[in-house]
């Protein structure tokens, strides 16, 4: 029986080892399909719709699996904030910068809406986890037009990704409320991204507040908006 835990705890440490694997062999996927599609616009324009729906898809697989590994961290309580303070402008412009490739390559054009003058505590790379998977998603399901803006509201940080898409269908407005309902296997299909942003939306807190998010269909371009709130 005491060697139960003990096993446990090295199958997750295998389990982390190998996830960390994964993630390196898919950025070195991705940067190695970046000149593959440089290259094939000279060569084959053909193939470059292939090998950018490829580097989409890598580009889902490696949100998720940060997503899962942080989700992890949480409920071992390996976890940590790391919140320090950032110009808004500054970090969503960077966002946009890092999926300039992808959104060409989808034809999508991504606008930003954020005073130059915002400062704000919080963890940026969890907080860019979050917007750049629900960039990831927009792109999905959208027809050509991303909004991505942030705005103070009552002492709040809006953090808000609007679309021109159809919406979210009303399955997506049932709040997970724990990682095993987060899961659908019948659907084929998991709330693991709202859950994973709502969790790091409520580890950050100040003067007794805590983060969280919405979800609606309210978009000002026609589609759906998801806002991270952080106090």
């Amino acid at each position: 029986m005491s060697d139960t835990p003990i096993a446990s705890e090295q199958f997750n440490a295998v389990l982390m080892s190998f996830i960390h694997d994964i993630k390196n062999s898919l950025l070195m996927s991705l940067s190695s399909l970046e000149s593959l599609y440089n290259s094939l616009e000279k060569t084959d324009p053909s193939l470059q719709k292939n090998v950018s729906q490829i580097q989409y898809e890598l580009h889902r697989i490696n949100h998720s699996l940060v997503q899962l590994l942080s989700l992890y961290k949480m409920e071992t309580h390996l976890f940590a904030i790391q919140a320090d303070q950032y110009n808004l402008y500054d970090f969503l412009e960077e966002i946009i910068i890092n999926n300039t490739l992808l959104n060409e390559q989808k034809d999508f054009v991504i606008d930003m809406q954020c005073d130059e003058d915002i400062q704000w505590f919080f963890d940026k790379d969890l907080v860019g986890t979050i917007i750049n998977s629900t960039i990831n998603n927009a792109i999905r399901y959208a027809k050509s037009h991303i909004m991505l803006s942030a705005e103070v509201k009552n002492e709040q940080l809006h953090i808000t990704i609007e679309d021109d898409g159809k919406g979210f269908p009303k399955k997506m407005f049932i709040r997970p409320e724990s990682l095993e309902t987060a899961i659908n296997m019948q659907s084929g299909s998991t709330g693991l991204g709202l859950y994973f942003a709502e969790k790091i939306a409520q580890i950050h807190q100040h003067k007794g507040k805590s983060g969280t998010t919405t979800l609606d269909n309210q978009s000002h371009l026609g589609g759906g908006r998801f806002t991270l709130i952080l106090p």
